[in-house]
């Protein structure tokens, strides 16, 4: 790593906090604030969630200070590769789901959130109508969060069967629960894939040894950052886990780091399942003159230049922009320290 990190109020001098509407309400966000700034190396991002702890934020902050300051971070040898992505359908009203599909032009696969609703009889009625929207070629893919028992997992999954389901992410929180129902689907088909463990419990080698999950979904600001990713890639990889590559609802800076590394993964490994990178698709607006958007089921893998009539007009508050400015001279610290623990 070779890092030169500015002071903090240089930091503070050189970032913009930004509030993007969303297209529709997502993780129950109306508006995503993110603060970019710019180093040597680019534009940086810090999308850590308001409700975050300092220390979990921190680790969002070291992956926007390695895409602005860190010049030792890896190429892809070949600019400008696209990235097969999968949709993204939050929780909609089944009349708008038609229209909403129209946003992934041509993408081979749909990841729908689940478990957020009062009762599952929605979830399967609005996976129904997104498989119907869809057609039967496309792959879905199901995201609950662990917001499931096993009983009501193994339920809800085994009446889906019949319209095929490729996988679902993190339907239950635990490793014991994983390994419990992947029990239970044995015969469906129904592959399972861990998140919430692997970035927020950092217990990828208990997944693999448990053979708790068939997938690692992996994201590389709540990781820290596209190094830590990698390597993550690479242990799970050489377990015999497949590798997704997701978004931790980022605008088209953050997003330009996992199209990376899937390329990246992609020259290392072979073609790499479709990314959940496409969520560019939820801001009415974005940080780049080049937005992250879906044509052809892909998008790129390129370097992302800041839109600065968009930044200006998405300007935060006074108000946000002070709290996160308070937040960084709070975070920054942690970072660092976590900046020298991983390298020296």
């Amino acid at each position: 790593m070779s890092l030169t990190v500015p002071r903090l109020g240089s930091f503070l001098k050189e970032s913009l906090v930004v509030s993007i509407p969303l297209r529709t309400t997502f993780r129950g966000l109306n508006h995503r604030e993110v603060m970019i700034f710019e180093g040597p190396e680019g534009p940086g991002e810090w999308a850590a969630f308001p409700e975050y702890s300092d220390l979990e934020a921190a680790v969002w902050l070291r992956s926007g200070i390695e895409q602005a300051f860190d010049h030792s971070v890896p190429f892809p040898s070949k600019q400008d590769q696209t990235v097969q992505v999968n949709a993204i359908f939050p929780q909609l009203e089944s009349q708008t789901i038609a229209p909403w599909w129209e946003l992934f032009p041509r993408a081979r696969s749909a990841k729908v959130k689940v478990g957020e609703g009062p009762n599952s009889e929605g979830d399967i009625a609005r996976i129904k109508t997104v498989r119907h929207i869809i057609g039967p070629d496309a792959s879905i893919r199901l995201d609950a969060n662990g917001r499931w028992s096993v009983a009501q997992a193994a339920e809800i999954l085994q009446d889906l069967q019949p319209i095929g389901v490729d996988y679902v992410e993190q339907p239950v929180a635990t490793i014991e629960e994983m390994v419990e129902l992947k029990g239970r689907l044995r015969g469906t088909g129904i592959r399972l894939a861990a998140d919430e463990l692997i970035r927020q419990s950092h217990q990828l080698a208990q997944v693999i040894a448990q053979n708790a999950a068939d997938i690692a979904v992996l994201k590389v600001s709540p990781l820290g950052g596209l190094q830590p990713t990698l390597d993550l890639a690479r242990q799970a990889i050489h377990a015999g886990l497949e590798v997704v590559i997701s978004s931790g609802l980022e605008t088209s800076v953050g997003l330009s780091w996992g199209a990376r590394a899937v390329a990246l993964l992609t020259e290392e490994f072979g073609p790499q399942p479709d990314a959940g990178l496409a969520t560019a698709a939820l801001f009415t607006s974005d940080t780049t003159r080049d937005p992250l958007l879906v044509a052809d089921g892909a998008i790129r893998a390129s370097d992302p230049v800041l839109d600065d009539a968009a930044l200006a007009r998405l300007s935060a508050s006074p108000e946000r922009t002070a709290w996160w400015h308070e937040r960084l001279r709070r975070c920054l610290p942690l970072a660092l320290e976590q900046f020298a623990g991983l390298y020296h």
